[in-house]
């Protein structure tokens, strides 16, 4: 079916928080209700990293509890409104405010917490989550104890997750491992609600995943065995991708790469438990940098470049074959984007995975390019250009003048390049198209939501003026004339 949605991250509702929070998420559904749109699409709702990226996460199952609706805390008493009034000061993106000004709240709301008896609900949520949630706690309290990041922790025992190491700190950071698991409840049972009023307005949520987890990460802290690493519990490998005309020293990840052998000995059993958990998050799945199920490129650790890695081959189509099978309400959509050998594109067919289109990578070379929207299959999702793409206003500013003839000639753009390139996209074949908030605002390049393989940015916020109605209304008569609602 043709279907059209809008990609706004969370972090980028508009907000006096320092971040938008689920708190915001209201006034987005019903700008998407009145546009028409089917699909809400965000980034990865795991916490961040020390950049603010939420593609290198401390856990593969946490939730960022930045996110956490302050609101929602008072009506549940833990804390007072003039407690929530007092942490709406922000302007804009902040996160350092944000995350000084949430943790403040958390705690409050623990201390309140932990002088009642627990929700109803709370043992269920502890032991559902119990695979990940228990060690991700003892991770972030002893983090917080030892105020270092894991391999800095002076324990040796409980940097290696030895079992007599691991039962002594779970006893002495048992209130501050508990703090933690009382975050994520409030997440989950928030984010539930979300969901159940996403559900109730007809519209689909498109989540996102990585690839790889970050080093220094719950996951390779408990589960070592299913990662790359040697006896010290280093990494033998890292990830990232080779150099090309864009990056003559390539992007050196670091990442932990996966034991394949390991994990298929156990039925895959990590990646099984994480694609379910995604299941109870989102109606749709796009698995970042898809590519390395086929084949992925290791650097050895300790390279400062990623010039020296090879290829290696993937795990294949038997992991992403048991998944599809397991969970068949979710549908699953690859990252295959950059250089794709004709494997990858094999491999994703046979699954009958859709893969992405970006029309801003359109307009060089000839008529056969691939994302030219003429030349899209159905069974994609296509876009303008995602949150690694500058605005298409800001990416028409800078285009060369062949890109711009190419764009008039092939996607008849005379005025307004953005609308005119909006409609080509959605008058294409594609049975999903997703534009970027800051597209349908028509934002300039200042706005856009991040530089790949540069520190900083994820800084977009919206303001209430881009969910005007008549943004919503020109959004609407585009999918209504395009048979896409």
């Amino acid at each position: 079916m043709r279907k059209s949605g809008i990609l706004l991250h969370i972090t980028s509702l508009p907000s006096r928080y320092g971040v938008g929070t689920l708190e915001e998420s209201g006034k987005f559904i019903r700008f998407l209700k009145s546009a028409k749109q089917s699909y809400w699409q965000i980034l990865p709702v795991t916490p961040t990293d020390a950049h603010n990226s939420p593609y290198a996460a401390p856990s593969a199952f946490a939730g960022n509890v930045l996110f956490i609706d302050a609101s929602d805390l008072c009506k549940r008493g833990y804390v007072s409104f003039e407690q929530v009034k007092a942490c709406r000061g922000a302007r804009g993106i902040d996160y350092d405010y944000a995350r000084r000004n949430k943790e403040k709240l958390l705690r409050q709301a623990f201390c309140v917490f932990l002088k009642n008896e627990p929700p109803a609900d709370y043992r269920d949520f502890c032991e559902q989550n119990s695979y990940w949630l228990k060690d991700y706690a003892l991770f972030c309290a002893a983090t917080e104890h030892f105020g270092a990041s894991r391999s800095d922790w002076p324990d040796e025992g409980l940097r290696m997750h030895k079992a007599e190491s691991v039962a002594k700190y779970s006893e002495l950071l048992a209130e501050e491992a508990e703090y933690y698991v009382f975050c994520q409840y409030l997440f989950f049972s928030q984010w539930k609600h979300f969901r159940h009023t996403l559900s109730e307005e007809g519209i689909k949520l498109f989540g996102d995943i990585p690839m790889y987890v970050s080093y220094d990460s719950a996951d390779v802290w408990a589960h070592p065995e299913l990662f790359d690493l040697d006896e010290k519990g280093n990494p033998k490998n890292v990830a990232g991708v080779p150099p090309d005309y864009f990056s003559p020293d390539g992007q050196l990840w670091g990442n932990p790469l996966y034991d394949w052998e390991r994990m298929k000995k156990s039925g895959y059993d990590w990646w099984m438990r994480r694609i379910e958990h995604c299941s109870r998050l989102f109606d749709v799945l796009r698995i970042d940098h898809f590519r390395a199920f086929d084949s992925y490129y290791a650097v050895p650790f300790g390279q400062k470049t990623a010039k020296f890695g090879r290829w290696k081959k993937g795990v294949g189509a038997e992991l992403l074959e048991k998944a599809i099978k397991t969970f068949p309400e979710l549908t699953i959509v690859a990252e295959d984007l950059g250089y794709i050998p004709q494997s990858v594109t094999e491999l994703r067919k046979k699954l009958g995975i859709p893969g992405m289109k970006i029309l801003q990578f359109a307009f060089d070379g000839g008529t056969d390019n691939p994302f030219l929207p003429q030349n899209y299959e159905k069974n994609c999702v296509a876009y303008l250009g995602t949150h690694d793409n500058d605005t298409t206003v800001g990416w028409w500013d800078s285009a060369d003048e062949s890109i711009r003839a190419n764009a008039q000639k092939w996607c008849g753009v005379k005025d307004n390049p953005v609308r005119e390139l909006m409609t080509a996209l959605a008058e294409s074949d594609a049975d999903t198209v997703v534009f970027t908030m800051q597209d349908v605002a028509e934002k300039g390049g200042e706005y856009r939501m991040n530089r790949p393989g540069q520190a900083g940015g994820w800084s977009y916020m919206a303001d209430s003026a881009d969910l005007s109605a008549g943004n919503a209304k020109r959004l609407a008569a585009l999918t209504e004339k395009t048979n896409r609602t």
